[in-house]
């Protein structure tokens, strides 16, 4: 073949031929058959060839098997080194005549596939046969493809240099006689789906709801022009389940006498841009699809992420399919149906006017959790069927109400099935089967070993093992069939309220416990796992626990976050602490804690560390500290630390969170805290504290209320009404008295103990050790001077102690004349 030919060859049918050849060499033998040359059209991903062969459900597993045996049949070398076998070259030069008459500039791998189909080979043949694939479909399908090609005249000058091939050639094809084998609408049948055919129809879901958005739809669809109706709608809402809705209702005649006998046919835009590799390749392909609706006027399109339209197929001096489909679209000579998100409708439409205006935008909100709960009630059978599975109603009802609550940033009812199809695929999982299944299973792949072995058999002429095997593949299938007559029908596992939840405790890092309403009991002693973290501000935790009990009890308002508190203190008194205490018992983790410390938020530009930088500026994309922590984790403590140090326009990011329950990142994406409890923390006031002395007694409590007032009057001077106005529950923390301080020192030392215990050494102190730490504490500083003291005087000596006289068993703390001493018990006393 002369170099002329070769060079029209495409990249991926010189990578087909490549794939055969190497695969040849690889398996010690030096020529390419046939069975060569499909085996590689089939493995080349990304070819035409191979998502044609896909069409007809072509299974590469039987074809790897019939190229092994060709090469196993084969013994010894050939003397004419590596080449192609007459058939195979024979199919080659068909490949070649083929593109020429179709007035192609190359030749494809959809050229060698038709080659391949017009050539007799009896291997060939007979598997075809044995898989049942559909030679009439598949030449339909070449025929398409090759059809719905642009014509070049380079590649038949080319042929017709050879003499011997330009014989051979036939006439080009008549477009009327290629039409008169075709179908009406070849194009549209390969790169479309008939949604209203029976196949497709097996395969919709029936439509619940959505009434008023049919009729809408129906009505455009009337219009003399412009009958191009646009579905707008967030993710998930149920855009394309209306349009398959409607080709359902088409299918069953339950529409109005002008719409009856419609075909509703979804395009698949990435196929019609599959493969064209040169200019005027794509357009053709669209003109004719659009041609073919025209001609029909039964045919109503469906594009589904309509905004991909704009600018798909363009290269240099070509149209997209936008500026093809403007035309028939503005006269009516076709009817489209578009679907998209108001987001990318407002980035890629609205941009061209010319676009927009032929098309009549129909809003779909989303729907109420009654509505999507008939949704899952009229589609619950189709999931039941194919997991095998029973969906109890009360597993419907959990599924709205938790994805209603948790899952923030998804929509009906597309998170309510997600949940659904979840719960039943996990329990799909779990489900092992009886032994009786494994025997089954044994027995196929005994039965499909023995059926391969009397394949081989043949294949090498020993037919009397291959009698003997056959015998032995009777035997295995009649055992087979006779298991499965017998097995008894497996019962349906149920789907409960409870395997939902378990799915939404997975996706949210919410506790199971917690969704299943189970913490009641934990939240009745609330304020005393509470009190026992924080120390001598029983008032504040008291506070605290209330506010946070109301909004887990399900009575806080569903569009803010679960409870938004201002705790307000001198420094060291718990306010921090708290918050952390709140974060392990009340959501069972540390981590669910997010620690924002304000003094890191002093200046305006500071904002875009918490929410992330406006496009076009540095760090863009990057992450925001705010917004990723709590989409990854929306169930937890969100604290604001020391807030009076934020610049102004950071403390304004918290008039959204507190009034809405969400913000928007610089991405636009809604970042929910309506599982959140969101904590201020603040240290105005202080010097009221100050002066206010070290403590509080029961005598006191005139001068206590007094102060309250003072710090409160203070605070609205500090920071502004309408945020003020957004809190739920103002905090206030008192300063630690000397019996409190003594207190938290107890609580150090025992904390140190526990340390030491998981290093095997008994630690115990006297309460004079706490008196003597607290009384040298600084109650300005509060808890965290106490800690520091415990650290400087107990646990410098212990480890002094250690290092000087060697590791110990047993440790005793205790005072004598004021001063702390270190003793070493002997065990057990």
């Amino acid at each position: 073949m002369s170099h002329d030919i070769v060079d029209k060859f495409t990249t991926q049918l010189k990578n087909v031929l490549t794939r055969a050849l190497c695969f040849v060499v690889e398996t010690n033998r030096q020529v390419v058959k046939p069975e060569h040359l499909l085996w590689a059209l089939a493995t080349q991903k990304g070819c035409i060839a191979s998502e044609v062969l896909r069409k007809v459900d072509l299974k590469l597993e039987p074809l790897r098997v019939l190229v092994a045996s060709a090469d196993a049949a084969v013994d010894g070398k050939d003397a004419d080194g590596l080449h192609l076998s007459d058939t195979a070259k024979r199919m080659l030069e068909k490949a070649v005549l083929t593109a020429n008459v179709y007035g192609h500039r190359y030749v494809g791998t959809e050229h060698l596939l038709s080659g391949i189909l017009q050539i007799n080979d009896s291997k060939l043949d007979a598997f075809f046969q044995k898989e049942q694939i559909d030679l009439k479909a598949l030449r339909e399908h070449v025929s398409i493809v090759l059809k719905g090609t642009s014509k070049f005249p380079d590649l038949a000058e080319s042929i017709e240099d050879r003499p011997e091939l330009a014989a051979a050639a036939p006439a080009p094809i008549k477009a009327e006689d290629a039409n008169a084998e075709q179908k009406k609408t070849p194009a549209l049948d390969y790169f479309g789906r008939d949604l209203t055919s029976t196949e497709q129809q097996e395969r919709i879901d029936p439509l619940i709801g959505r009434a008023h958005e049919v009729e809408r739809v129906m009505e455009v669809l009337c219009r003399r022009t412009k009958n191009n109706p646009l579905l707008l709608g967030e993710p998930g809402v149920g855009k394309t389940a209306i349009v398959e809705g409607l080709a359902k209702r088409i299918a069953h005649d339950d529409v109005p006498a002008v719409l009856r006998g419609r075909r509703v046919v979804a395009i698949d835009l990435s196929l019609l841009i599959a493969g064209t590799m040169y200019r005027g390749e794509f357009e053709a392909r669209m003109k004719q699809v659009v041609e073919e609706a025209r001609a029909n006027p039964n045919i109503i399109l469906f594009i589904d992420e309509v905004h991909t339209i704009v600018g798909a197929g363009s290269a240099s001096g070509s149209l997209d399919a936008a500026n093809l489909l403007k035309p028939a679209l503005a006269r009516g000579d076709i009817r489209c149906i578009g679907a998209t998100t108001p987001a990318e409708y407002k980035k890629h439409i609205e941009n061209d006017s010319a676009l927009e205006r032929r098309f009549q935008t129909i809003m779909v909100e989303e729907p109420s959790e009654a509505a999507t709960a008939e949704i899952l009630r009229g589609v619950a059978p189709g999931y039941e069927a194919f997991h095998g599975v029973t969906i109890a109603p009360a597993a419907i009802d959990a599924a709205v109400r938790l994805s209603a609550r948790y899952v923030q940033d998804k929509r009906m009812p597309d998170k309510a099935l997600d949940l659904l199809d979840e719960a039943a695929a996990s329990a799909r999982v779990r489900e092992r089967e009886g032994s009786d299944a494994d025997a089954r299973r044994v027995l196929q792949t005994r039965l499909q070993d023995t059926q391969e072995r009397k394949r081989q058999a043949v294949v090498e002429e020993r037919f009397l093992d291959a009698v003997a095997l056959k015998e032995e593949e009777d035997r295995l299938s009649q055992t087979l069939r006779a298991s499965t007559r017998s097995a008894s029908p497996r019962k349906a596992r149920v789907i409960d309220a409870e395997d939902v939840a378990r799915i939404v405790s997975r996706v949210t890092n919410i506790p199971l416990e917690d969704i299943l309403a189970e913490e009641r009991r934990h939240l009745s002693t609330l304020e005393t796992a509470l009190g026992a973290r924080v120390i001598g501000q029983d008032a504040a935790v008291r506070t605290a626990a209330s506010a946070v009990r109301r909004a887990k009890a399900g009575i806080a308002h569903p569009r803010r976050p679960l409870s938004s508190l201002l705790f307000l203190g001198p420094s060291g008194v718990g306010k921090t602490e708290l918050a952390k205490a709140i974060a392990e018992i009340v959501f069972h983790d540390a981590k669910a804690l997010t620690r924002l410390d304000m003094s890191e938020y002093a200046e305006g530009f500071t904002v875009s560390k918490l929410v992330g930088a406006p496009a076009g500026y540095v760090g863009y994309r990057e992450h925001a500290k705010l917004t990723d922590s709590v989409k990854a984790r929306p169930y937890g403590v969100v604290l604001f630390d020391e807030l009076e140090k934020a610049h102004r326009d950071v403390q304004n990011l918290l008039l959204q969170i507190l009034e809405e329950g969400e913000i928007a990142d610089a991405t636009g994406r809604k970042i929910s805290f309506r599982q959140s409890v969101v904590i201020l923390t603040s240290n105005v006031g202080l010097e009221r504290f100050e002066r206010g002395g070290i403590g509080f007694s029961s005598s006191d409590e005139e001068r206590k209320l007094a102060l309250d007032g003072d710090i409160r009057r203070e605070l609205e001077e500090r920071f502004r009404p309408e945020l003020l106005n957004r809190i739920d529950q103002t905090v206030l923390f008192q300063p630690l008295t000397r019996e409190t301080l003594a207190q938290i020192a107890h609580k150090q030392l025992r904390e140190l103990g526990e340390r030491l215990s998981a290093q095997g050494i008994t630690f115990s102190f006297d309460d004079a050790v706490a008196a003597l730490v607290a009384e040298g504490a600084n109650a300005k500083f509060g808890a965290r001077d106490v800690r520091r003291r415990v650290e400087t005087l107990v646990e410098g000596l212990i480890a002094d102690t250690l290092l000087s006289r060697g590791p110990k068993r047993a440790l005793r703390v205790g005072v004598r004349g004021g001063r702390l001493t270190l003793t070493s018990p002997r065990p057990g006393r």
